[in-house]
C-alpha cells in the first residue's frame, strides 16, 4: 500500500463507488456507509454517467468538468454521517433547520457541505487544527 500513488488510490475508491452504483441499480440492500452512499448517488442524476463509467483513471480537470462528482459525493457523504452520528449535534440542528425552512434535502446537504470544504481547507492549505467553536459558529450563519 505504501507504494500506491494517488491515481492507484483514486482508481481502486472509484471502482468501490462503480460497485455500489451496480448494487444500487440491481437493487440490492445496502448497509451503513454503503446506504448512505448509494441514496446519494441516486439523488445526484446528473452524475450517472459518471457513476456508470469504468474510466477510473479519468482525472477530473476543473476548469473543464467544473465539478468531480466523486469529490462532490465524499463532501455529501461526510456531511450525512455527521447528520447520522449527529456528531457534531450542530450539523443535524442545521440541517433540519435548512430543510424546515424550505430548503431541499440536497441543498441543505450542499450548504453544509460548503462549510465542511471550508474547514477542510483550513486543516490542508492553512495547517490549522479543526476548530469545533468556528464550524458551528458557521453553520449557525447558513441561510
Amino acid at each position: 500500500m505504501d507504494d500506491m500513488n494517488f491515481n492507484e488510490l483514486q482508481s481502486i475508491s472509484r471502482e468501490h463507488y462503480y460497485d455500489i452504483w451496480q448494487k444500487v441499480k440491481a437493487g440490492e440492500e445496502l448497509e451503513g456507509e454503503e446506504k448512505i452512499i448509494g441514496k446519494l448517488m441516486k439523488q445526484h442524476e446528473e452524475f450517472y454517467d459518471d457513476w456508470d463509467s469504468t474510466n477510473f483513471d479519468y482525472q477530473y480537470d476543473p476548469d473543464i468538468d467544473k465539478v468531480n462528482p466523486f469529490l462532490h459525493l465524499v463532501m455529501d457523504t461526510i456531511v450525512m454521517n455527521q447528520i447520522t452520528a449527529n456528531d457534531p449535534p450542530q450539523t443535524r440542528f442545521t440541517y433540519n433547520k435548512l430543510t424546515a425552512r424550505g430548503d431541499s434535502h440536497l441543498d441543505a446537504v450542499h450548504k453544509i457541505a460548503s462549510v465542511v470544504v471550508e474547514e477542510i481547507w483550513n486543516i490542508m492549505h492553512d495547517k490549522k487544527k479543526f476548530d469545533l467553536k468556528n464550524f458551528t459558529r458557521k453553520l449557525k450563519q447558513l441561510k
